[in-house]
């Protein structure tokens, strides 16, 4: 899916001159054995791997299916239409995937929990940033806002912006992608004009940074995965990783038994409910550290 590895990562400080950021940079391929740093990747382009590697597999992939209807049971139903056309299957399993605000979560009376909204991030992904180094991501914080910069290869770049809750309104219009390349003119950031002047190369989205989760992901011959079952504060960059790892256990669960009841996915609810609560923590503490700047925080 084009993933590239950064192996080498700076924060940067409104107190510290860029070029000591730079020098003090750490080496991420350290950390963990036989993984060469942090990956960045394009989600569009991980979502094509994914559908390709499953049909590749033997799965039936349908795309701009609509009008999803789930109901719990043994085994559950599935209603939707494709092509104009009504189905309806029973499978043994339906795993609800589909991101913030399931409908799948609602059908199936999963209470979501969420945090109080804290502050804002919007994203914006651009091209002609070949100055940047492509071998670094960094993370900083200067003035009213915190910022990220993720390197993808060939002068592309993943940036980050985190500002107040009181700014809502700061990235929105139809300006909203100059003005956000605009806040990346930074005295603490190196390299810092090349990322202002750079093409935006997607839409730039702002939007409401806490926390969401679920506590029984779960329902007779449904269970819920990754964003649909509840999500991190990006503000750590976690979205991905719980997903991929949600997915894991449910495979290990099926594989390990061929009861596919409730009863089989309670150590994934387990585990979940203390990783989402160990996460939200995290958050907690880490946004009013870097992405908060009233004056409590």
């Amino acid at each position: 899916a084009g993933g590239h590895y950064t192996p080498r990562g700076l924060n940067c400080y409104e107190f510290l001159p860029p070029e000591v950021a730079r020098e003090r940079t750490i080496d991420y391929s350290a950390m963990v054995p036989n993984v060469r740093g942090a990956m960045t990747f394009g989600h569009p382009r991980l979502c094509e791997a994914l559908c390709d590697a499953s049909q590749g597999a033997g799965a039936t992939v349908l795309r701009g299916v609509k009008d999803i209807r789930v109901t719990p049971g043994t085994p559950p139903t599935l209603a939707f239409s494709h092509d104009g056309r009504n189905h309806e299957v029973t499978p043994r399993l339906i795993v609800g995937a589909d991101g913030r605000g399931s409908s799948v979560a609602r059908q199936i009376d999963a209470k979501a929990e969420h945090d109080e909204d804290h502050h804002f991030i919007a994203g914006l992904l651009i091209d002609g940033a070949e100055a940047w180094p492509e071998d670094e991501f960094c993370v900083g914080a200067e003035g009213d806002i915190m910022f990220w910069v993720f390197p993808q290869g060939g002068g592309r770049a993943r940036l980050y912006v985190s500002y107040g809750i009181e700014q809502k309104q700061r990235f929105a219009g139809a300006d909203n992608a100059r003005n956000f390349l605009n806040a990346y003119r930074l005295a603490s950031l190196p390299f810092s004009d090349a990322l202002a002047n750079a093409r935006p190369a997607g839409p730039c989205h702002g939007y409401a940074n806490a926390d969401s989760w679920v506590d029984h992901p779960l329902a007779p011959g449904v269970v819920l995965i990754g964003d649909a079952a509840g999500h991190n504060d990006p503000t750590l960059g976690q979205g991905m990783s719980n997903a991929f790892r949600d997915a894991r256990l449910i495979v290990e669960a099926l594989a390990a038994s061929t009861d596919w009841t409730v009863s089989a996915f309670a150590p994934y609810v387990e585990e979940r409910r203390e990783r989402m609560r160990r996460l939200r923590f995290m958050a907690r503490q880490y946004s009013i550290i870097w992405a908060e700047f009233s004056e409590s925080a």
